[in-house]
């Protein structure tokens, strides 16, 4: 049986939005952000390893009911919506911003800068505020 990539991508795709992938995954983003900061090439492959294992079929039960699962459907989601978007100038721009700031954090991890990774935590806080303010009604 013959297996084109297009076919293998949407086979990891649809691995990839199940709750306990999304969330293996992301733990395999934990572990690239502390080998990074700490230089461990252990963590590095664990990471490797968890997000390899993220693709596969995990016959694990439904995952639960609570603040973790809606939080994992809402970034599903979220992907969804936002991989069906045309490809305009605001899309682009965003992608740019998003891996110039993954870039930016990528070094602080590793030169372990703390006022950047204080930055980014304040702009983290700073962004949540912003959509809780716009959720309320209040417009910046």
């Amino acid at each position: 049986m013959t297996v084109t990539p297009s076919e293998l991508f949407a086979l990891a795709l649809s691995r990839h939005r199940q709750p306990w992938n999304f969330t293996v995954q992301l733990a395999a983003l934990a572990c690239f952000a502390l080998a990074l900061l700490l230089h461990s090439f252990l963590l590095f492959a664990a990471g490797l390893i968890l997000l390899g294992f993220g693709f596969f079929e995990l016959d694990l039960p439904e995952m639960p009911q609570g603040r973790w699962r809606r939080l994992v459907h809402a970034a599903v989601e979220w992907e969804k919506n936002w991989s069906v978007l045309p490809w305009t100038f605001r899309k682009v721009a965003r992608l740019c911003f998003v891996l110039l700031l993954t870039g930016l954090l990528i070094w602080a991890l590793w030169t372990r800068d703390l006022a950047v990774l204080a930055l980014f935590v304040a702009f983290a806080y700073l962004a949540r505020v912003v959509a809780e303010n716009r959720a309320g009604g209040i417009d910046p």
